[in-house]
């Protein structure tokens, strides 16, 4: 019995104690109370969980791409678009990326669109193409700001082979871009349906259209998913860019905008295999930057042959000796 009742004394001792200071486990310091014990709603609000506040974005009443309204009274378009939208919005890291880079590209695109005389909001597609990186490629092939594949620049007289990929490089792609749209345009009648051909091929546009009732748009034809959404998907992001800072985006810095490159350009024919770190020496400018402006001639790591676009850093020495 003593026996007993030593080891239940035991183990009061010890379960007492623990008891007081869970129950006792508020403190003062300086005036304020604090819980010295962890709390697991703060740790799920942490984790996005129930109890962290959330801002919700709703579309604009009136949304037009191209001047052209979306017809937001259909409730199959009105939430088709609202699905973009919201993925857009809530995609910051994605967002400020496009904020930073539209910085370098955007003025270039405007006045090239200004020069066409077709619609400003035509930049938003390279954004939707590329998220305007020049040198990214699908997996089907196609590349550069606005996304073509080889055949077709090609047929717009872009040189594109083993040695030089015109495509990379903004300006020249950019011209045909121009072309390609306004002819899609012409054909269709319809910038949407313009969009949705340069997305998939004109023949499933005209197919799909064949398909449909006298007089249907863009909104009510079958198509593959990626084209369905492709034109929602624009004009999701013609929102969000335009109205950054309703939707918590107006604290980037004007330092952290990608300003465009500076450079000269020239034409260069290389007589005998070059080396880039040789030509970059020439020129007294680092290996990186000059292998970052010429990104069309990426695949030879020696160069040889021409004549070749060429882009030096403005301020950089001329390359006389390996190049006329």
């Amino acid at each position: 019995m003593n026996r007993f009742l030593l080891r239940s004394f035991l183990i009061l001792a010890v379960i007492v104690p623990l008891l007081v200071a869970v129950l006792t486990a508020c403190e003062t310091i300086n005036g304020t109370t604090v819980s010295s014990v962890p709390s697991l709603t703060a740790s799920l609000d942490f984790l996005g969980q129930p109890g962290q506040q959330k801002t919700e974005y709703n579309l604009p009443r009136l949304v037009t791409l191209c001047g052209e309204a979306l017809p937001l009274n259909r409730p199959s378009v009105y939430e088709r678009l609202d699905k973009e939208f919201q993925l857009a919005v809530n995609h910051q890291a994605q967002v400020e990326l496009w904020r930073r880079r539209a910085k370098r590209y955007f003025p270039l695109i405007e006045k090239s669109l200004r020069e066409a005389g077709l619609p400003d909001d035509l930049k938003y597609l390279a954004v939707a193409e590329s998220d305007l990186r020049p040198t990214v490629s699908s997996p089907a092939g196609a590349t550069g700001l606005w996304q073509f594949m080889p055949s077709t620049a090609r047929h717009f007289g872009l040189k594109v082979n083993r040695q030089e990929d015109l495509r990379m490089l903004p300006e020249p792609l950019l011209a045909i871009g121009m072309k390609y749209l306004s002819q899609l345009h012409h054909r269709f009648g319809s910038w949407a349906l313009a969009m949705a051909a340069y997305n998939s091929g004109e023949s499933r546009v005209d197919q799909a259209l064949a398909r449909e009732r006298s007089g249907a748009d863009y909104y009510q034809l079958s198509l593959p998913n990626e084209t369905e959404r492709y034109v929602y998907r624009i004009a999701a992001i013609k929102i969000v860019l335009e109205n950054a800072d309703l939707y918590g985006f107006n604290d980037n810095p004007p330092s952290g905008l990608y300003r465009p490159y500076e450079f000269t350009e020239t034409s260069l024919s290389f007589k005998s295999p070059t080396s880039w770190a040789q030509l970059a020496r020439d020129g007294g400018v680092d290996y990186k930057t000059l292998r970052l402006l010429n990104p069309h001639l990426g695949a030879m790591n020696v160069l040889t042959g021409g004549p070749f676009i060429f882009r030096l850093p403005r301020g950089a020495k001329s390359v006389p000796t390996v190049g006329t």
